[in-house]
């Protein structure tokens, strides 16, 4: 194991009373950045910790040191060239052991899809933007509910609650397209309505789906993060550049006007339970390929499938929504990456620091039959290194818990027996799932914490997300730290020159590229 002491300036300061960051605006949406204040414990450390943990991994190349390199990745390629995209970045990572900025701030948004459109011969990225979250604060440590104006900042906030999109065939120089409202108005209009968008799919055919609420209506949300509870949202885009409406879905009970329905929900008035669609709905195969099922992450509704063959009225048809505690987002993602072998993997979101709620566990599920879902096992909960200086993860500060698999959208084929998450204060967590009834835990790598323990906002998110070039046996992995180029042998020999994409993860993605 091999220990590097590592440190990074602050990055991000408060403003407003609801405690929006300055860097996030209204880009970052519900769980954005989750409780705002610490709740350490009597055991936990008083320090941030400032080392690095590996295990059956090795460290090839660490991009922007010290800089914020979280949230969430894609990836184009162009010949042999791949570009990563990453916080209105474009990052060239060709030569794998030299990755260099290629275009700063070429776009905006940071929750981004791009996939190749084989009918326009287009890269086509689409980003998201929404309202922000009614956080807790010491002030308010129940947010909405002990703050009512959080609420009507929600109203009154300015600016596209949609999508946006460009086309970045060349990715030196990205060209908007379009705007998309998700309450079908004006995209221009100062002040919209609804959630506006958190997480989106985009896989380059005719279809978007996107997660919001669609207007003003959709408050049902027992959560005291938020103050809109998210359906989910079609779009045709055929031409990116004039998305037109497919279809919305949503649970009944979300709306004003259907309490009936929502008093008969397991969460009703708990106040703690995430009865959102966290999103997005993954469909593995383009729905005018023949694709048919699409796959969700509904916060504590559990995991939903559904059936898509008539697109402008989705069917749900299949529910996977085990017993658990209120708190936390007990559903956050939904891993389709190994329907060939017959099982999805989900994992939660935690929200609260110094685990301040329930652990929410990772769920192995049999989907064999999409009509019944069958529990197969849960990843076992990661356990810090022999030599840290703590005995469980809830005493390292920050948040403990599942937060991004690799994405669904990346060069080569899956590995059928490994995935790997971002788990925030634990870092990167390796797993074998040969046998996906009994996953092991098979090694990590924890980068040094990044900010100061003064400034919450500064620390919580020490590993956010991971991107697997699978051809390539390489993970890139975001930070709060900077952006790590990751090897391990359980992933394969990497490769590290410059190579063009023979295949991606789904079928059907991005083909023709050039």
């Amino acid at each position: 194991m091999d220990k590097k002491s590592m440190s990074r300036r602050n990055f991000i300061a408060l403003v407003g009373t609801a405690g929006i960051t300055a860097l996030a605006g209204p880009e970052l949406i519900g769980s954005a950045l989750a409780n705002r204040h610490p709740h350490p414990r009597p055991t936990s450390l008083r320090y941030l910790d400032r080392n690095m943990y590996r295990r059956h991994t090795t460290v090839l190349a660490h991009f922007d040191a010290g800089e914020e390199r979280g949230a969430k990745m894609q990836m184009m390629a162009i010949g042999s060239r791949r570009y990563l995209f990453n916080r209105g970045d474009v990052i060239d990572v060709s030569d794998a052991l030299n990755p260099k900025m290629f275009n700063k701030k070429g776009y905006a948004g940071n929750q981004i899809q791009l996939a190749y459109n084989k009918s326009l011969g287009k890269w086509i990225l689409m980003t998201g933007a929404g309202v922000a979250g009614t956080f807790s604060t010491p002030q308010a440590p129940h947010g909405k509910y002990d703050e009512p104006s959080m609420i009507q900042q929600n109203i009154n906030q300015k600016g596209l609650r949609g999508v946006r999109f460009y086309d970045a065939s060349d990715p030196a120089k990205i060209v908007p397209l379009s705007q998309w409202s998700c309450d079908q108005g004006d995209p221009g209009r100062e002040v919209q309505t609804g959630s506006g968008t958190h997480r989106s799919y985009y896989d380059g055919g005719r279809y978007a789906y996107l997660d919001t609420a669609p207007d003003n209506s959709f408050t049902h949300m027992e959560s005291s993060v938020r103050y809109y509870c998210n359906g989910m949202q079609i779009i045709d885009v055929a031409d990116p550049a004039q998305p037109k409406f497919v279809a919305n879905w949503w649970v009944p009970g979300q709306r004003e006007g259907e309490e009936d329905a929502q008093k008969k929900w397991r969460e009703y008035g708990d106040k703690e339970s995430w009865t959102t669609l966290h999103g997005p709905m993954y469909v593995p195969k383009k729905v005018e390929d023949g694709g048919r099922y699409g796959y969700s992450a509904w916060g504590a509704f559990g995991m939903m499938i559904h059936d898509l063959a008539d697109i402008r009225n989705p069917k749900l048809i299949g529910r996977f929504y085990p017993k658990m505690a209120a708190g936390s987002l007990p559903f956050h993602t939904i891993d389709i990456a190994r329907l060939d072998r017959g099982f999805v993997i989900t994992n939660p979101e935690v929200l609260n620091p110094d685990c301040n709620e329930p652990y929410q566990p990772l769920w192995v599920v049999d989907v064999k039959d999409v009509t019944q879902l069958r529990l197969l096992a849960k990843l076992p909960v990661p356990v810090p290194p022999p030599d840290a200086p703590y005995r469980t993860f809830c005493d390292k500060r920050g948040r403990f818990g599942s937060h991004n698999p690799p994405h669904m959208k990346a060069p080569g084929r899956p590995a059928p027996n490994f995935t790997a998450y971002a788990f925030f204060n634990a870092g990167l967590q390796m797993f074998d799932i040969s046998n996906p009834a009994r996953p092991r835990n098979i090694g990590y790598f924890i980068p040094p914490q990044p900010g100061s323990l003064d400034d919450y906002l500064s620390y919580p998110r020490d590993t956010d997300a991971v991107f697997v070039e699978w051809d390539r046996k390489l993970m890139w992995v975001g930070a709060g730290t900077g952006l790590y180029l990751i090897a391990s042998p359980a992933l394969g020999q990497p490769i590290l020159e410059p190579m063009p994409v023979a295949e991606w993860s789904l079928a059907g993605l991005n083909a023709g590229h050039a």
